[in-house]
């Protein structure tokens, strides 16, 4: 497969520079997946000049697989093509408001547990060389911090601390340049797009602003994330609606580890080493709940596993390992049957038999329930099933 550099192709000489200063980061192999350090520095207007950032990258791209196709240094590429190139150039940062907070390298690394807490990140602290492809005489990224945990991002950095209506999201908020190095990466960015979004629909419910929001209904916020099944580090949900925290029983069919009871203690996932779960040994299996008095019922939800531990990426060169995976996850259930004991007789409220998702939700005319029974019939692989979380509500 040849190749020919474009006109516009600028010429790429960087193994000249590492071997002389020792800067190996820049590495060709593996090409397949592209080349993260294909950057231009931040000395110019990033907005403003667009158009001339695009058209240099796009230079420097080319010019980086010509030399990996033509240089000789290369042969593992001679029977490769050239599939894809981004158009759009990938702004790492541009500009950031300011909140009521400024989220700090510090607030990160020391891993300051935030009252007001609505998304969370983990990625390392990831200094790039300012230059980019233009400094080969520096590395291109200079330093990692990494984390052993996950950090809380705060309300109070997602809404402006002077334009009383503007939340914000993404690359945008109110960060510092070095935290900014953690928080920017799009799995964090959704995240925080979550909880922006819901406390927009708070604020227009409410007639309030999001400074209004954070000071007097955080919890509220809090709570209906978590219902939504986002994350909150040390942050248990302590929702008061909730049914099945109410039950005088909890009892499974069997168990392979975990503890039945812990569906209901608030925290829909194993996290700082210690477990949130209840998983069955062998399938089927259930779980029921019952109460000594019927409770009116007409939904119920159900979290199950889908491995979060495990990095779900749909890469042109898959891997399917202990951490990465490209297909639906094996643990997550396949088959899910709910039923109500209803004037003491068993009646089927729902079921599905191709689930996709980690949140189940169940919805159905109101019932007096004396007990509701949850049946684990298959999952997309796993030999057991795992819960995390299961709630009942009136509506």
């Amino acid at each position: 497969m040849p190749f020919k550099a474009p006109s516009f192709a600028i010429p790429y000489h960087g193994d000249d520079k590492h071997s002389k200063h020792g800067h190996s980061d820049r590495s060709i192999i593996p090409f397949q997946e592209g080349f993260w350090w294909v950057e231009v520095g931040s000395d110019f207007d990033i907005v403003g000049d667009f158009d001339t950032i695009r058209h240099k990258l796009m230079g420097y791209a080319y010019g980086v697989w010509d030399y990996a196709k033509n240089s000789g240094q290369y042969p593992e590429t001679e029977n490769f093509a050239l599939n894809w190139v981004g158009s759009v150039p990938g702004r790492r940062e541009s500009r950031r408001f300011i909140g009521d907070h400024i989220l700090s390298e510090t607030d990160l690394l020391e891993h300051k547990h935030f009252d007001d807490a609505v998304a969370f990140g983990g990625w390392p602290l990831d200094e790039h060389n300012p230059g980019g492809i233009e400094n080969l005489d520096d590395p291109p990224s200079f330093w990692h911090s990494h984390f052993d945990k996950v950090y809380e991002i705060p309300y109070r950095s997602l809404f402006s601390k002077d334009v009383s209506n503007l939340l914000f999201a993404g690359r945008n908020v109110s960060v510092t340049h070095v935290a900014l190095s953690s928080t920017r990466v799009m799995a964090t960015c959704s995240t925080m797009g979550q909880a922006v979004g819901t406390a927009a629909a708070l604020c227009v419910q409410k007639g309030i602003t999001p400074r209004e929001l954070g000071e007097k209904h955080i919890a509220e916020l809090q709570e209906q994330l978590m219902l939504d099944d986002a994350y909150i580090p040390n942050r248990p949900a302590c929702d008061s609606n909730d049914l099945a925290k109410t039950a005088n029983r909890i009892h499974a069919s069997s168990t392979s580890s975990g503890d039945v009871n812990l569906l209901v203690d608030g925290v829909p996932r194993d996290e700082h080493g210690e477990i949130h779960h209840w998983a069955s040994d062998g399938l089927s299996a259930e779980v029921a709940f019952e109460w000594d008095a019927p409770v009116p019922l007409s939904s119920v939800m159900v979290k199950c596993d889908t491995n979060v531990n495990k990095n779900i990426m749909m890469l042109k060169t898959p891997r399917e390992t202990e951490s990465y995976t490209s297909t639906v996850p094996k643990e997550m259930l396949k088959a899910i049957e709910l039923e109500a004991c209803v004037n003491g007789e068993w009646i089927k409220l729902g079921e599905l038999d191709n689930n996709r998702t980690r949140l189940i939700k169940f919805r159905f005319e109101k019932v007096e329930a004396s007990a509701v029974r949850i049946r684990l019939k298959e999952t997309y692989g796993a030999a057991n099933a795992k819960l995390f979380e299961v709630r009942c509500y009136e509506s």
